[in-house]
């Protein structure tokens, strides 16, 4: 059994719990339907919950933000930002419940994650993280063309794990794929680009890419404020909701974030499994 808490990585706010103010004393207490959740965590728990290897990869990359009108509402409506989403509808029934996020610890087991440190920042609805210096293979993401912008963008980083660098050199697949989506003054896109961590084997000496459009980059000590949500819901409505729920929370310790960047985060092989994502803010010291 994993608790929500657990699962997330943090304690989430009592206002975000929507179904707790549901009458669910007429079919089941809203306890039952956690334990509910948990069989069916339980069935899902098989070896491919996690992003496959470098064999097997998904061509959506573990993220969860393109689709045939591209990336617009980054993190939703609140005070002071409002967004327009343009995308067209999700597949299937949308659920208000995100689902339970397969459990980091549980992800990084299986696969390389970069070197963080939980921060002991008291709140809900969050986790704050110090995510250590290391060596990242970037490459662009066309925003103009989404759906093919952000195929292209993740086939060239496939190329150079498979073996597209000076070392010719295949690299084991690590999590999670970072995507970054950069706002104008008006909080509309005007760029992403995605990004790849480079396993601890080669970070002192990572080979460099030989395809166009993709480099290394080395990131500075960064603090996150990271939401995860497992489930299903791919639509950029979802995601929206869920920067301002990020942002709520964060506004509830009286943390303001730079908002001139969004992130989005994706751990797991798309559709296999339990799925974790995270959204994703930077504190403003950190830009």
């Amino acid at each position: 059994y994993v608790s929500w808490s657990d699962a997330k990585g943090y304690d989430d706010c009592e206002e975000f719990m929507w179904w707790k103010n549901k009458d669910w004393g007429k079919k089941k207490e809203w306890k039952d339907k956690d334990r509910e959740d948990n069989a069916v965590e339980d069935d899902n728990n098989n070896e491919d919950d996690v992003v496959d290897d470098d064999n097997n990869v998904d061509d959506d990359g573990g993220d969860d933000n393109k689709n045939k009108d591209g990336w617009r509402g980054h993190h939703g409506h609140h005070k002071h930002h409002k967004h327009q989403s343009k995308y067209g509808s999700s597949r299937g029934r949308k659920s208000r419940c995100s689902g339970k996020p397969l459990p980091l610890s549980r992800v990084c087991a299986r696969h390389e994650c970069p070197k963080f440190e939980r921060l002991n920042i008291s709140g809900c609805g969050f986790e704050a993280r110090k995510v250590l210096s290391a060596n990242w293979t970037v490459t662009p993401i066309d925003t103009t063309n989404m759906t093919l912008g952000y195929r292209e963008a993740f086939f060239r980083i496939f190329k150079y794990i498979r073996g597209a660098n000076d070392q010719g050199v295949k690299i084991a697949m690590t999590v999670p794929v970072i995507n970054k989506w950069f706002l104008d003054d008006n909080y509309q896109l005007i760029g992403g680009e995605m990004a790849f961590f480079i396993p601890s084997a080669f970070q002192g000496n990572p080979p460099i890419p030989t395809g166009d459009e993709v480099k290394v980059d080395t990131w500075d000590d960064a603090i996150t404020y990271d939401r995860a949500f497992g489930g299903r819901r791919k639509d950029p409505e979802f995601y929206a909701k869920e920067f301002t729920t990020l942002f709520k929370a964060l506004a509830k310790d009286e943390i303001v974030p730079f908002t001139k960047m969004v992130i989005t985060a994706g751990y797991t092989r798309p559709g296999w499994g339990r799925q974790r994502n995270e959204v994703m803010y930077l504190d403003s010291d950190s830009v």
